[in-house]
């Protein structure tokens, strides 16, 4: 699974990087946010996962993490929550190459695919937004 996301993200990341700095809305450029598909075709729905990716680098690290403390107070029970601080583990750095652009979302939805990414974004209602769409996904 994170040798699909990684390849999915550095896909991405290669295809934008000029025009990921901050907060965007999903109905831009949506074909690039489906480019990893689910490695089940079976129909099965997966808990959508909110992974974010900071760093105490940030300029707004103390804002990302207020963010993420409400939105598990809101979502807590419907979404998993994977939270990396790439400062203090190594392999988020190699496996995620986001460095210099946390905050970062990386939304996988209800069939295990990108639903959203977001870059140096602690726009709550944003991300809300977010978590809503890949909780509809079918």
């Amino acid at each position: 699974m994170k040798k699909i996301l990684v390849l999915g993200l550095v896909a991405i990341m290669s295809l934008s990087l000029i025009s990921m700095t901050g907060c965007k809305k999903n109905n831009e450029n949506t074909d690039e946010l489906q480019i990893v598909e689910s490695v089940d075709d079976d129909g099965k729905r997966y808990t959508p996962t909110f992974m974010y990716f900071v760093s105490g680098a940030d300029a707004d690290f103390d804002k990302a993490m207020e963010v993420v403390v409400e939105l598990k107070a809101e979502y807590g029970e419907k979404i998993k929550f994977d939270i990396h601080n790439i400062d203090e583990t190594p392999e988020d750095k190699e496996n995620f190459p986001v460095d210099g652009m946390t905050p970062a979302l990386i939304m996988l939805d209800t069939k295990n695919n990108i639903s959203a990414m977001e870059f140096k974004c602690t726009d709550i209602e944003k991300l809300k937004n977010d978590i809503d769409m890949a909780l509809a996904a079918q």
